[in-house]
């Protein structure tokens, strides 16, 4: 069995999302992440602040985004990307990362792709988002780091729910989830074994 054209790679922060995906792209598939689309916005949205790509601006950015522009919006920028590029390289097919939104886990389905949820304890996570902070984000206490991410795992009130980022969704309508916390070579022989690279 060939392994599906696209793969969507979802889970919280730091759980290991963007080494799964760089795993498949040097498998030969070409890779967009959500996450990089909106925190490109998020870095123009909130340039006054300390913490442009906090989780918390990263949410409201994204939510903007969806409310403006479409449900879609994100999931179309990533899409065109790989139409722009599909002439030049015969890739094996498209890795989505950064799943965030219901649209997108959707589109993967309905296109025959298969959703993957990448998970690591609170624990790990934070510790890694301590070591690994990009510019632009702040160091923040664990229950800082809960409380953010909770906007993230289900629609909050206020707002059209197919605007906001539901990872709860992800996660319960993914095909295969992986464990991550810190063994990479048992990671990579999971991911293997599951999406039969």
């Amino acid at each position: 069995m060939k392994p599906p054209k696209i793969i969507g790679i979802g889970g919280l922060t730091r759980s290991g999302k963007d080494t799964l995906a760089e795993w498949l792209i040097d498998q030969g598939y070409y890779g967009v992440s959500f996450g990089d689309i909106i925190r490109s916005y998020a870095h123009k949205r909130h340039a006054e602040e300390p913490d442009p790509i906090s989780i918390v601006n990263m949410t409201v950015t994204a939510n903007w985004l969806r409310q403006n522009n479409g449900a879609d919006f994100v999931l179309k920028e990533a899409v065109a990307k790989f139409e722009a590029t599909k002439p030049q390289k015969n890739y094996k097919g498209l890795v989505l990362y950064s799943v965030r939104a219901p649209v997108e886990v959707d589109f993967i389905h309905k296109n025959g792709g298969q959703v993957v949820w990448v998970e690591a304890s609170d624990e790990v996570r934070y510790q890694r988002a301590k070591d690994n902070r990009r510019e632009g984000e702040a160091e923040i206490s664990m229950a800082e780091f809960q409380a953010q991410e909770n906007l993230q795992w289900q629609p909050q009130p206020g707002i059209a729910p197919d605007a906001q980022m539901n990872a709860k969704y992800v996660k319960e309508n993914a095909d295969v989830v992986l464990k991550n916390n810190g063994n990479l070579r048992e990671f990579k022989a999971a991911a293997e074994k599951a999406l039969k690279l």
